[in-house]
């Protein structure tokens, strides 16, 4: 493709639907209304959806293709071939619930034929997920330790271990109103 101004980089993709230059009449102009160079634009535009317009238009043979995709897409009948065509083209890629599972078997399956596996074993696990036999159970838990008194936390830990924490407290300087003195005898007796 030669340099029209319009793009700097000249870059290729991967098509999306097919890589056959030329529509194939199944996919677009049912009632045979759209000329060849109508239907090359709109495939073209289709399986490469990251090039412009106007480099679609080049590429279908327009010799002024900046009029010509401009011109093009504004007619109900190109817009609704393409429309269709992007359709089934976004379908290909569809993600749903049966395609995610089947996946999930060709992935398990493939990888057991190649002998790995770990992959099999983790594709046989999104599956049991998939189907709610595993069920992950995370507790998130709020507030922070730092933040409860030393009562709070043997409560809580005694809750989450299931039995009582015997704690001991052991103070090098005793407070002095709770130190137990010998008591005085009362000297008049």
């Amino acid at each position: 493709m030669q340099n029209m101004g319009y793009r700097k980089n000249n870059l290729e993709y991967e098509p999306i639907i097919s890589s056959e230059e030329e529509a194939p009449i199944e996919y677009c102009n049912l009632d045979n209304s759209l000329n060849r160079r109508q239907r090359n634009f709109i495939w073209i535009s289709v399986n490469n959806p990251r090039l412009s317009l106007v480099e679609c238009a080049y590429k279908a043979g327009y010799t002024s293709p900046r009029q010509a995709a401009n011109k093009l897409m504004n007619k109900p009948l190109i817009r609704k071939e393409y429309n269709y065509l992007m359709n089934e083209a976004k379908k290909k890629y569809e993600l749903n619930y049966d395609r995610a599972v089947q996946d999930l078997y060709d992935i398990r399956d493939k990888a057991i034929e190649a002998g790995s596996f770990n992959a099999a074993i983790s594709a046989q696990n999104s599956l049991l997920k998939v189907g709610g036999l595993i069920v992950d159970r995370k507790e998130v838990m709020f507030g922070k330790v730092d933040q409860m008194s030393r009562e709070e936390v043997e409560t809580r830990l005694a809750q989450l271990m299931g039995n009582v924490v015997d704690a001991t407290l052991e103070n090098k300087d005793p407070d002095p109103d709770l130190v137990d003195l010998p008591e005085k005898e009362d000297e008049h007796d």
